[in-house]
């Protein structure tokens, strides 16, 4: 399958020469040196409010970028001259093509040292900002990063775990750790001078370089060096996966790969002229977020970073005004239930009711004639729900799992704004395919972006073959000039991911529809066996469970020598509070002990009763067969997380092992009751 405008496969052989990642910045610069390009909110400490955002343009991130780099090659000979690879001759220490990590979260100062990195074909390895000891200490010597560039609030860390990490050499601090004044920009809170001085000791104290990146920049415009421009083949970045099962496996990309994958994405996007902007808050150790920036650099656009706290995004694209939006699942089902809360679901009966008609009236519009306006309704309700958002709000694109048509269609007409679907890998350099422009349908991820190919492989242990009807249905192998160079010392791994004639094997099942789309509809890896033989996929059935509006989360599980499954489940606060404190306070037929708390109300028997009977009548709407139901669950109010319980990852993938260790013992208890 090939996007309708591809007739022929691509030829690899012919790799244009000048898509790099290096290429697509300075060719913006180039164009619009004077246009706004990185901008962040400021932290008054004294007021303590993220005050509006202030920008950098394209000539001073670019500038900034090139004395970063050359500080950067600066410190790596000042590193080898203490090692028996010191040669007299400076240009002998320009060892190039080595890594450098990145550990902090969006901010200017990441990107402006990816690109700085880019200038003397350097790579950076990125690292969640969730990230725990373990996971740090892994991955910064899996790739011998001998250089990390980080927030101040990752030094202390690094610098406790410095005794495990064989390669690291020198820190460069993001933060100033000399600041000239002490005004109420300085330090981030809770830092002071006292606190960094303490800092600085203790990484001279371990034989730790620590400077901050002001510091290295410095070194670089007293010490230029000229660009050394990366070639499409060489690395541009090592993304760790999330590892739901032992280590996290580094996916080397190249220059080429971003390149392509972010122009493939631009003939997506063919109706909007405007300068695209967006609030960046998806991780940058995230492919999703690192090519979308790449994609807006493309088009000179502007990006505006989150200011740290995902609470207040709201208040971040109301200051920005983006153009542009990345969500995923979980948020934008937020995003419905705050906007109905006021709206279609508001306690006012005239608010809800004129609502109610509204959005009735602009949905049919919106499917009969792509109309997202509607002069009386926007003027009544929708031109507000716009606003609290973005009035100029264009494009929502979202993947990593399905959302439910109507909030798709629901935050379409109240945010008067194009939404699509899309999927992809980080070992795809976040592109495949998308949905085009002006498709409102859902149950669908698009279709394969121009210089994609997909194809199905059978899996007949699961019963998915190219011959099923109506739609043939298999693993779905992807080949592109987007696709990874391969897993960093994990042979193994790669072998098993890119197999024969350049194809990559994703390890989800996908359907071609008679459309022309493509669905994800399960996952091969999960696979496990109940006592009847049958496979069962958990992810296939957590779908369907977290579609309830009371449901957050679901791990579901089994044993092979049990016939049917169970399942955790994790409330929805703000939907499930309301609801179980509505049925006990009114008819509850169990002892209810204390508060209407999340955590009492988890554990009253009815209220579990209840779920179950949800889950089953959803089960049976989402036509799941007899052994993929739940038969019995356990609600727990604590959430799924990266730091307090560790059962996801950081890119809030559901690590199963862990999970069913974790929930041992509620397991056995579930079986048993």
């Amino acid at each position: 399958m090939r996007n309708p405008s591809t007739k022929e496969p691509f030829d690899f052989e012919k790799i244009d020469e000048k898509l790099t990642v290096y290429n697509v910045f300075f060719n913006s610069v180039r164009e619009k040196p004077n246009n706004k390009f990185l901008g962040h909110r400021p932290y008054n400490r004294k007021t303590k409010t993220f005050m509006p955002y202030v920008f950098q343009t394209y000539s001073k991130v670019a500038e900034r970028a090139t004395n970063f780099g050359s500080g950067i090659i600066n410190l790596r000979s000042i590193l080898i001259q203490s090692s028996s690879k010191f040669t007299e001759n400076f240009e002998d220490n320009l060892i190039r093509n080595f890594p450098v990590a990145v550990y902090s979260i969006n901010r200017p100062e990441w990107t402006i040292a990816d690109k700085g990195l880019n200038t003397q074909s350097l790579y950076s390895v990125a690292l969640y900002d969730t990230l725990g000891s373990d996971s740090m200490e892994y991955i910064l010597n899996h790739c011998e990063a001998p250089i990390v560039v980080c927030s101040l609030d990752k030094v202390p860390k690094i610098l406790s775990n410095i005794h495990n990490l064989k390669y690291l050499q020198a820190i460069v601090c993001m933060d100033r750790l000399h600041p000239e004044d002490d005004d109420e920009y300085g330090l981030p809170y809770p830092f002071n001078f006292s606190s960094v001085n303490v800092l600085l000791q203790w990484a001279k104290s371990k034989n730790v370089i620590l400077f901050d990146m002001y510091q290295i920049e410095k070194m670089g415009l007293e010490n230029p060096i000229e660009h050394h421009p990366p070639k499409p083949s060489d690395i541009y970045t090592i993304m760790y996966t999330s590892g739901t099962t032992g280590n996290p496996k580094g996916a080397v990309t190249t220059h080429s790969n971003y390149a392509y994958s972010v122009n493939i994405y631009n003939k997506f996007d063919t109706i909007s002229k405007s300068t695209p902007s967006i609030v960046s808050f998806l991780p940058l150790a995230h492919a999703y977020d690192r090519y979308f920036e790449n994609y807006i650099t493309l088009r000179g656009g502007i990006i505006g970073y989150y200011c740290g706290d995902i609470t207040k995004i709201l208040e971040d694209t109301r200051q920005l005004q983006p153009t542009n939006f990345t969500g995923v699942p979980r948020l934008l089902t937020r995003f419905y239930d705050a906007i109905s809360a006021s709206t279609i679901n508001s306690p006012n009966p005239i608010i809800r009711k004129v609502s109610q008609i509204g959005a009735k009236i602009k949905i049919a519009n919106l499917h009969s004639k792509k109309i997202y306006d509607n002069y009386l309704f926007d003027l009544l309700i929708f031109n507000k729900t716009k606003a609290i958002f973005s009035s100029k709000l264009e494009i929502i694109t979202t993947g990593t799992a399905p959302v439910e048509p109507y909030v798709l269609d629901f935050l379409r007409i109240s945010l008067k704004t194009a939404i699509y679907e899309g999927y992809s890998m980080t070992e795809t350099s976040a592109a495949a395919c998308r949905q085009p422009e002006g498709d409102l349908s859902s149950g669908n991820v698009g279709i394969p972006g121009q210089m994609v190919e997909f194809r199905l492989r059978e899996v007949p242990e699961m019963q998915y073959l190219s011959s099923d009807s109506p739609c043939p249905r298999g693993e779905l192998l992807m080949r592109s000039p987007t696709v990874f160079s391969g897993y960093l010392k994990n042979v193994e791994a790669t072998e098993e991911t890119l197999i024969e004639d350049r194809w990559l094997a994703s390890g989800d099942i996908a359907q071609f529809n008679e459309d022309g789309s493509v669905s994800i509809i399960d996952r091969k890896k999960s696979l496990f066996k109940l006592s009847q033989g049958e496979y069962i996929s958990p992810e296939k059935v957590e779908v369907v469970i977290t579609q309830d509006p009371l449901v957050m989360q679901a791990f579901v599980t089994g044993k092979r020598f049990k016939n049917h499954l169970v399942a955790v489940v994790i409330p929805d606060p703000l939907n499930f509070i309301p609801w179980a404190t509505k049925i006990i306070s009114s008819n509850s037929t169990d002892s209810f002990q204390g508060t209407y708390t999340l955590e009492n109300l988890c554990r009253s028997n009815e209220i579990n009763g209840l779920i179950l009977d949800r889950v089953i009548q959803n089960s049976k709407k989402s036509k799941l067969n007899g052994f993929e139901t739940v038969k019995a669950v356990y609600l727990d109010h604590r959430p799924f997380d990266v730091e307090n319980n560790g059962l996801l990852t950081p890119t809030f993938k559901l690590r199963r092992f862990d999970a069913a260790k974790y929930y041992s013992e509620i397991i056995d208890s579930l079986y048993e009751s």
